[in-house]
């Protein structure tokens, strides 16, 4: 810009006018003069009202193209959030500062049932914890974090503040379903518990018998050895529990993944009876054996666990008649199934002997060193296979356990 040197040249002409007056004192040339500078002014006037329009154009050029520019970042903003609440896989909704809802997604709307788009918060109040979770936000104006339960789910809400230039303008209120990892926190709990109460009876018998061998200087020989025979075969028990443990805790990560081989399932069934062969002898129980070739990807130690272990508990819960082994191929699966004549499972115990540490017969298993933990280990391995496991029975009559593993996988 240009003006102070307008500025600079009027100021001259007026210095000019006075030395002319002051020294030459002659009323026409002052006359004239003065009319010369009238129009060098009203020109240099001119000049700088035009310039000043040219600015100001410029300048609010240059502010609606910022304003322009702020605007379509604003919008493009905008619309990426609207993207991401959409795939966010959490609900979301926005509260401006006068209670109004001005925004939120379907998965919010999906959780509580509710349409909250355009809606004062106030209006919410039958979805009485989420309403009371708002309305703490939006009174406080502070970032909140709660879980509350409704209609049986679990939910985790968090809210944000919103503020411009220190003045509140709203919240941001994020909710996410936790319902499975309550589950898992649940279930964690459960599991602890029976680990704990499994651990404490080898431990208090081991504890007990170890007492009454220091204490007993003059203890016989004979039962010197018995209760050391006990303490080992407790021992013998936990070890047994802790491996199961380690075997569960691989299986029930996320991210496990079993190595599948081609392997010919009858040689793991016929490997497996040959393993307990010689006690099913002893019992005097007869043994049926009908089993198909067939070549699986499976992994042969987890599968071989499995089948050991249904023939293990065959064999436990069976004290006259017989166990019988098949495997058959039934289309695209490979079907197993161990039946014997045992004590059999009443109807009410079927849907929860593959859960953790359940026994059908406690004191039996007990004698058998069993972990309670086999049956689930099986449904697990199973069910990593992409395969299923299931139990008929009837008390007193036997049972029969049925493996699906699929073909091809």
């Amino acid at each position: 810009m240009n003006i102070r040197r307008d500025i600079i040249n009027i100021t001259i002409v007026y210095l000019m006018t006075i030395l002319y007056v002051v020294f030459i004192q002659e009323i026409f040339g002052i006359a004239i003069f003065i009319l010369v500078l009238y129009g060098v002014t009203i020109t240099i006037y001119i000049s700088i009202q035009q310039k000043l329009g040219e600015d100001k154009e410029s300048t609010l050029g240059v502010v609606l193209q910022k304003l322009n520019q702020t605007k379509k970042e604003n919008e493009e903003t905008y619309k990426h959030f609207l993207s991401l609440s959409k795939t966010l896989g959490s609900g979301v909704f926005m509260v401006n500062d006068e209670g109004m809802i001005t925004f939120s997604n379907k998965d919010i709307e999906n959780y509580f049932d509710i349409d909250l788009n355009q809606k004062n918060y106030k209006e919410i109040v039958e979805v009485t914890p989420l309403y009371r979770f708002v309305d703490k936000a939006y009174l406080t104006e502070e970032t909140l974090k709660n879980q509350i339960k409704y209609n049986e789910r679990y939910y985790e809400l968090i809210s944000k503040p919103i503020f411009e230039k220190d003045i509140f303008t709203g919240s941001l209120i994020l909710a996410h379903d936790i319902t499975q990892l309550k589950t898992a926190e649940k279930f964690q709990k459960r599991f602890t518990a029976d680990v704990s109460h499994e651990l404490r009876t080898p431990l208090s018998a081991i504890k007990g018998f170890s007492e009454i061998l220091n204490r007993d200087d003059e203890m016989k020989e004979e039962d010197k050895s018995e209760f050391i025979s006990l303490i080992q075969k407790e021992a013998d028990r936990m070890e047994i529990i802790l491996s199961d443990l380690l075997v569960i805790s691989k299986l029930d990560r996320i991210d496990y993944e079993l190595e599948l081989l081609p392997v010919n399932i009858k040689d793991i069934i016929e490997e497996s009876i040959t393993v307990l062969k010689s006690k099913i002898n002893e019992k005097s129980l007869e043994l049926n054996i009908n089993v198909e070739d067939c070549t699986l990807a499976i992994n042969k130690v987890k599968v071989t666990q499995v089948i050991l272990n249904l023939i293990k508990n065959a064999l436990n819960y069976t004290d006259e008649g017989y166990i019988s082994i098949s495997g058959k191929i039934d289309q695209k699966f490979y079907i197993i199934t161990v039946s014997d004549s045992g004590i059999g499972i009443a109807k009410d115990k079927q849907d929860v002997i593959f859960k953790r540490f359940y026994r059908v017969d406690k004191a039996r298993s007990r004698d058998t060193g069993g972990s309670g933990l086999g049956l689930s280990i099986s449904k697990n391995v199973v069910l990593k296979h992409g395969g299923d496991i299931s139990v008929e029975s009837e008390l007193n009559k036997g049972s029969v356990f049925t493996i699906k593993l699929p073909i091809e996988k």
